[in-house]
């Protein structure tokens, strides 16, 4: 995971920015093309022209590629997955949104699919079978990141249940520190306030602390996440965080009108503007 880490710090001080951004492919928003062309003469180049401008403009620092968007469009979709991680490999680092997670034989296999065939960076996981489950994903030179107090509506079903004094999720950002991931915490509750807590008291126990543990922020664009609340918890260690912002920047045309590329490129630039005044 360390040079994971440090990558994270890299390209966030090139940039100066920690946003990432997650790409969540749907034909019928994609205003690109003849509607009847194929998955990948759709998707592909609004994705990659897209991606390269906001690159161009140094207003994103990660990639997120989210499995299952891609997946729905069968092989085709998958290919393009392929591309674009090919595409961006070694440029920007590159999360792949899996959620993977299951036994420990099952959850290796998963590990390799992830980092050996698609050549992802970081994998999106869940912790629910704990330990066994976790271990086949820690491989250095990658992260992964454990969902944790995640943005949907419904986290409160679980993530929210007391453990003891402490909601499930704290138990959850405890094992991070424990085992050296990173957690998935969504923008749209102020637990990350006490997930940083933690992660602090983890050090010399005065509050210093020597783990880091780098969090993947989804909820800041369409989910109307708090920004500036984010940023507050963060600061103190920004460069290893990303916050996510997908649907608000893919398809930020159909609100504002014009060209796609020209209207993410916009919407990056709103973000980066609360973004870079932490810097």
């Amino acid at each position: 995971m360390p040079d994971y880490i440090d990558e994270l710090k890299k390209s966030a001080q090139e940039r100066r920015t920690i946003l990432c951004f997650g790409i969540d492919p749907k034909l019928e928003r994609i205003n690109v093309g003849s509607s009847a062309g194929a998955v990948e003469e759709r998707i592909e180049p609004f994705f990659h022209e897209m991606t390269d401008r906001l690159l161009e403009e140094n207003a994103i620092a990660a990639i997120k590629p989210n499995f299952a968007f891609f997946a729905q469009y069968g092989f085709d979709g998958l290919y393009v997955l392929e591309n674009i991680i090919q595409r961006y490999r070694k440029k920007i680092p590159i999360i792949l949104d899996g959620k993977r997670g299951d036994i420990g034989k099952t959850s290796e296999a998963y590990a390799r699919e992830a980092f050996d065939f698609w050549g992802a960076d970081a994998l999106t996981v869940s912790p629910y079978m704990g330990e066994d489950s976790i271990k086949p994903f820690l491989r250095e030179g990658k992260l992964v990141y454990m969902l944790c107090r995640t943005s949907n509506t419904g986290a409160a079903d679980f993530q929210e249940l007391k453990c003891g004094k402490k909601y499930l999720y704290e138990h959850v950002a405890m094992k991070a520190v424990e085992w050296g991931t990173g957690l998935v915490v969504g923008a749209t509750s102020d637990s990350i306030k006490r997930i940083v807590k933690i992660v602090k008291a983890s050090g010399d126990g005065k509050g210093n602390g020597k783990k880091e543990v780098p969090m993947l922020i989804p909820g800041i664009g369409s989910q109307g996440g708090d920004l500036e609340m984010v940023l507050e918890a963060l600061k103190d260690n920004l460069l290893i965080h990303r916050i996510n912002a997908s649907s608000s920047i893919s398809y930020a045309y159909e609100k504002t009108g014009g060209k796609p590329v020209e209207a993410a490129v916009k919407e990056a630039e709103k973000l980066n503007r609360v973004i870079r005044g932490y810097f």
